[in-house]
């Protein structure tokens, strides 16, 4: 009866080495995700991330415009809110690492609540969903990914 319970320790041992050896020694971090997720209305969209960077060779700075010196670009939503809401408005200047971000829609850096006419013309600035979509579309009717009205589901899930 005692025999029948070395296969598990010997199962039990080797996973927990793995699982320590795991946690002592992770993966290194990725200079590109492999993968990104858009969720929207017209479906989710898993972006390959890796692919386009790496294996079609587009540069970081053929997608991200963010070109005030950081290592890594901003977030995309910092810039294009789903929506210019309240939350966005009270809570977007958190996402930027430098007061120099402020200029690239401020006149000037905000140091309190803004007049109404101080405030920067949100119809110029795409939201979210509209400023992916037509990066994606000029991309893909450009350089031959899938592109029109019968390729939608191509990218978006169902």
């Amino acid at each position: 009866m005692k025999n029948r319970y070395i296969p598990i320790t010997l199962i039990v041992a080797v996973l927990s080495v793995a699982a320590i050896a795991g946690f002592l020694f992770p993966p290194a971090v990725q200079e590109n995700p492999a993968r990104v997720v858009m969720d929207n209305s017209g479906g989710r969209v898993i972006f390959t991330h890796f692919v386009h960077a790496d294996e079609y060779g587009y540069e970081c700075s053929d997608c991200h415009h963010d070109d005030i010196g950081q290592e890594r670009p901003i977030s995309c939503g910092s810039c294009h809110p789903v929506a210019f809401d309240a939350k966005f408005r009270a809570e977007h200047q958190k996402s930027f690492p430098s007061e120099e971000a402020c200029l690239r829609c401020h006149d000037d850096v905000p140091t309190g609540p803004l007049a109404e006419e101080d405030k920067p013309d949100t119809e110029s600035i795409p939201l979210r969903a509209e400023a992916f979509h037509a990066q994606c579309m000029d991309c893909h009717e450009s350089d031959g990914g899938p592109y029109g009205e019968d390729s939608c589901y191509d990218c978006h899930a169902r």
